[in-house]
């Protein structure tokens, strides 16, 4: 097995409407900017993690449907996380918060821009609270 030694991890998104989709993260999730190139802007998750809004007629790749992509992230209050959302730019589909007993878990689903669906979530105790 190959031995990466591996230091932060970023997950871009491509979109048709990259202004959009910039608005999105820096005013309704309240993303700060890492580095903004005009074409992609990467916003800070955590310590060494990333999300990056990438311009799709731009970027590296093409993106050819939407679906198939979760982004999941992790908040300490999970009730003030969605209340924050209801009814802000860019949310639609806001679920209810749910819990998952096998897990440990609380989460509710969204839809951001161009149908990426995001999930906010809060492990309530045990590892998974430690690891995430």
């Amino acid at each position: 097995m190959a031995k990466l030694n591996l230091t932060s991890s970023t997950t871009f998104l491509y979109f048709n409407d990259l202004e959009g989709a910039k608005r999105f993260f820096a005013e309704t999730l309240g993303l700060p900017t890492a580095l903004d190139q005009g074409w992609a802007c990467i916003y800070r998750l955590g310590e060494r993690s990333y999300l990056g809004a990438v311009d799709n007629a731009a970027g590296s790749i093409r993106r050819e449907s939407a679906g198939g992509v979760l982004v999941s992230l992790a908040a300490e209050d999970l009730q003030e996380a969605h209340r924050a959302l209801q009814g802000a730019w860019g949310v639609e589909e806001l679920s209810e918060i749910k819990r998952v007993k096998d897990l440990a878990l609380e989460s509710f689903f969204f839809t951001g821009p161009e149908g990426y669906r995001f999930e906010v979530e809060r492990f309530t105790s045990g590892g998974l609270r430690e690891l995430f």
